[in-house]
């Protein structure tokens, strides 16, 4: 195969660096919305994800507005689990993400604040083409391919697209991407902003395949993190009740994010409620995608997090790519929104400013 051909195999499969790994033998229905170039494309993107067991990478994000770049360490094991500590700058080193044993956890050692929501849909083996195929064709709609020369990313040959939005109003313009020639790992993308704001992340060292490979755990005992942290729990795996009956019990100025234009097709919406009425959740999800909402009091401390900051609709809104989900913040209306998601970082921003305009 040369090198135009992978690059069309990965190229319009996702955005993150390092999306969701894959099994094998875990062949999905792709015949529905596909055609047979697209069915081709799809099932090579789940074959050479597939080589991969795990993963070590040091990686380097560096953002047009900021002097530092921002390095972290990533320890990834298929299918969907790692974890990713940020060493430098000081403002923000120690930063902690992780995905495992259905739980995604935050930990900003900085402001003294962790996040842990636990409770999440077992990850199934049968999902795994139907994932790659709902991003790829969301970008086969939305964004134009462009074929670049291949380069050198970390010591691997890494093949070169860019991906440009057709639509004039999306926040991602443009994404400069390389992929790994054997793996179909995004290696470097610069995600270019309507704003001009532009955010380049890059592996800057990887190894692929070790042996008795273990994933570090983020430790939340009184020994571990500072005295006074704050920690924020959910658990998605307690009984929640129905919308009509969260809107009673919640902040009238808390509105939940839509996918209004079923790109994901989220079958289960579950809506929860703790303590004071701004702090709530809602979790949507399908076998392939979630999208979690989860909302507290202005009043509180933020994650000082690595992500890029943009503006939309006047509110300027964090987002972090980490490697299965994406982190989003942002205050409204006297309430702070998280939200994490493995769905297009697009989508998530076009979520946002239908919320904000409505």
């Amino acid at each position: 195969m040369d090198i135009r051909s992978l690059t069309k195999c990965i190229g319009l499969m996702t955005f993150g660096l390092s999306s969701a790994l894959l099994i094998p033998n875990s062949y999905a229905d792709i015949n529905t919305g596909t055609d047979s170039e697209d069915r081709f494309w799809i099932s090579r993107s789940h074959e050479n994800l597939a080589k991969v067991d795990n993963f070590q990478a040091a990686t380097e994000q560096t953002l047009s507005y900021k002097a530092l770049p921002i390095t972290s360490d990533i320890t990834f094991i298929k299918p969907n689990t790692f974890y990713q500590k940020v060493t430098q700058p000081e403002s923000l080193k120690g930063f902690e993400a992780s995905y495992r044993d259905n739980t995604i956890t935050l930990h900003d050692p900085i402001n003294k604040q962790v996040l842990k929501v636990k409770g999440l849909q077992v990850y199934k083996k049968s999902s795994s083409v139907d994932r790659i195929r709902g991003i790829f064709l969301y970008n086969k709609e939305n964004y134009e391919q462009e074929f670049t020369p291949a380069i050198h990313v970390a010591d691997r040959l890494s093949v070169g697209i860019d991906l440009t939005a057709k639509n004039d109003n999306f926040e991602i313009k443009k994404v400069e991407a390389f992929a790994d020639y054997h793996y179909s790992l995004f290696m470097q993308a610069n995600f270019i902003f309507n704003q001009g704001i532009e955010s380049k992340i890059k592996n800057t060292h990887i190894v692929f395949n070790q042996a008795d490979l273990t994933l570090p755990t983020i430790d939340l005992t009184n020994d571990a993190i500072a005295k006074d942290t704050n920690i924020i729990r959910w658990d998605f795996s307690k009984k929640h009740v129905s919308k009509k009956k969260i809107g009673k019990k919640i902040d009238t100025n808390i509105k939940w994010l839509e996918d209004k234009e079923d790109n994901w097709e989220f079958e289960k919406h579950q809506y929860y409620q703790q303590g004071s009425k701004a702090n709530a959740a809602a979790y949507y999800y399908s076998d392939n995608y979630f999208l979690i909402t989860l909302t507290k009091s202005s009043n509180n401390t933020k994650f000082s997090n690595p992500g890029v900051e943009i503006t939309l609709e006047g509110t300027q809104v964090t987002l972090n790519q980490f490697p299965t989900f994406s982190h989003l913040e942002f205050d409204h209306k006297g309430i702070r929104y998280t939200l994490l998601s493995n769905t297009h970082p697009e989508s998530l921003l076009g979520m946002i400013k239908g919320m904000l305009k409505d």
